[in-house]
């Protein structure tokens, strides 16, 4: 009366959440609903599992899922998954809290392999309502559980309580993928996860990794790279420069973290009217640089510009730690300050860099000075008027689309 066990992969995501974690799960059936058929002690005849049903066929016991029963009690049945699978941490068992369920063909299975595609796994009917019969072993159930915490949650453990006893089951594939904030650790074991697997994270090495993010970011963005070579070579001494770069601070860490919380418009067209937006700012910034009354310009007047400035850039900063970090992640204050502080590093080093350089020209001959400063502004110029011209055109294409 063996189960089938067609299928030998179980897939967790774990999500760091500032009240928990946010679990997406995928099992075989068959490794939860395996060991809760029974023999009756009378006639020796199986007792078929919850939520299955048996049919003999040439002598051989058949375990069917009854999805009948599945779609009308599914909670019931999401229970049985959860009361087996145990998370726990700090010496505290986690209590689940079941949000989605869902039950796939195995061999129609949607993918589960990021976090994207789990979510999208979980939406939809609770099973393919054109299907009325499937062997238990020819599934695999999903489901989307919240481990609330009264607080954020770095290491945890995972342990499962199942022992179906179908051949094959020790060589089970478990994939669990832990997505702390900032990066996204994949461990593969083998087996039925009877012994806790532990999980540790740091909260200082997300900060870290968030530090990194933030330097590869604006160090890798060659438009935010191009707009602080500019803000630097127009600078005509060392005040003005700590002006200008104090207020393109204060603007983009303002609109990073009001564009990371969503507090801008939606549509499509902005993402690309923000990224006109900064190749315009490098053409100002660089005709700043070279217009013969640079000396005149008071720190005061260095400071709004590039504050302004520096709110426009915030906006493009937080499209890309958005993609890194979730809203309701954990640790999400520390990550954007760490975020933050790496933009402001990458940027501290692009500044010193061309500083050092335009001071050893400078001292060479101060007429290389001027012409420096014309060859790097024309350069980018050159870049930004191209960029100009292909984002004008995707935002008119976005634009006249909508």
């Amino acid at each position: 009366a063996h189960f089938n066990l067609n299928v030998n992969i179980r897939t967790i995501h774990v999500v760091h959440t500032n009240s928990g974690l946010d679990v997406y799960f995928r099992t075989p059936t068959p490794l939860f609903l395996a060991e809760l058929f029974g023999v009756s002690p009378d006639d020796g005849t199986v007792i078929p599992a919850p939520f299955t049903y048996n049919r003999t066929e040439n002598d051989v016991l058949l375990h069917y899922l009854d999805l009948s029963e599945v779609r009308t009690n599914t909670l019931e049945f999401a229970q049985i998954v959860v009361g087996g699978l145990i998370f726990e941490t700090e010496g505290i068992l986690l209590s689940p809290k079941i949000v989605a369920v869902r039950v796939h063909d195995a061999l129609k299975q949607p993918p589960f392999t990021t976090l994207v595609e789990a979510r999208a796994a979980l939406t939809g009917d609770v099973f393919d309502n054109s299907i009325d019969e499937i062997f238990v072993g020819e599934t695999v159930t999903d489901l989307f559980v919240k481990y609330e915490f009264d607080k954020s949650i770095d290491s945890y453990s995972i342990t499962s309580k199942f022992n179906p006893d179908i051949p094959g089951q020790d060589e089970t594939a478990n994939l669990i993928l832990d997505h702390f904030p900032g990066e996204t650790r994949v461990f593969r074991l083998t087996g039925l996860l009877n012994t806790p697997v532990e999980i540790r994270n740091s909260q200082f090495a997300a900060a870290f990794t968030f530090i990194a993010q933030g330097i590869i970011h604006i160090l890798k963005g060659i438009d935010h790279v191009l707009f602080v070579v500019c803000l630097t070579i127009g600078a005509v001494h060392l005040v003005n420069l700590l002006w200008r770069v104090t207020g393109f601070t204060l603007g983009h860490t303002v609109t990073l973290i009001a564009g990371f919380w969503g507090f801008v418009p939606f549509g499509a067209w902005f993402v690309p009217a923000v990224e006109l937006g900064i190749a315009l700012s490098i053409i100002y910034v660089a005709l700043i640089a070279v217009r013969s009354s640079g000396a005149q310009i008071d720190r005061h007047g260095s400071f709004v510009v590039s504050l302004l400035i520096g709110l426009l850039h915030g906006l493009g900063f937080s499209f890309v730690l958005y993609e890194l970090l979730l809203p309701n992640g954990a640790h999400l204050w520390k990550s954007l300050l760490s975020f933050n502080i790496g933009v402001e590093i990458g940027q501290v080093a692009i500044v010193l860099g061309v500083w050092i350089v335009l001071l050893i020209v400078g001292r060479l001959k101060k007429n290389y000075l001027k012409f420096t400063r014309w060859a790097v502004a024309l350069s980018c110029i050159s870049v930004a008027s191209f960029w100009m011209v292909e984002r004008g055109k995707l935002l008119f294409e976005t634009l006249a689309v909508g």
